[in-house]
């Protein structure tokens, strides 16, 4: 199935910014500028769902390739949780294709793959906060 929009080459981590449905056809798709760029760092990102402004903050921290590992879980079509509870809870209250429709990816800050978890869990934590996303958003710890 041909891609309604190019995505293009990888735009730099700072204008990332993608709907479910494009960040699941670059991951789906191999798409080598993205999966470079999204393999060799961890991160922060936020996930909002456009349809009422809720954020989720997360963050990749693992040894293996970084971001693009992470969101990969979120494009898997047999599972679009990625494991998270409250995405799953959402799906179960909602329709089956509403985080395909409604989520958008987005990158808050980079690391190098060899800083540490904690560090990357205590900038997590920072942008819960900053965010407040535990009280008005989808971060439930």
């Amino acid at each position: 199935m041909a891609p309604d929009t190019k995505l293009g080459h990888f735009p730099g981590y700072q204008n990332v910014s993608l709907k479910h449905k494009d960040m699941q056809r670059i991951i789906n798709s191999d798409e080598p500028s993205w999966k470079q760029a999204l393999s060799n760092v961890k991160g922060g990102y936020v996930v909002t769902d456009t349809n009422n402004g809720s954020l989720y903050i997360g963050s990749a921290s693992g040894s293996v390739d970084g971001i693009w590992q992470r969101w990969s879980g979120y494009a898997d079509i047999g599972n679009l949780t990625g494991g998270n509870k409250e995405f799953a809870e959402i799906m179960k209250n909602k329709r089956e294709d509403y985080l395909i429709n409604n989520f958008q990816y987005s990158i808050l800050e980079i690391f190098d793959t060899k800083t540490k978890i904690e560090t990357i869990i205590e900038r997590e934590n920072y942008w819960k906060n900053v965010l407040d996303t535990k009280k008005h958003g989808m971060n439930h710890n």
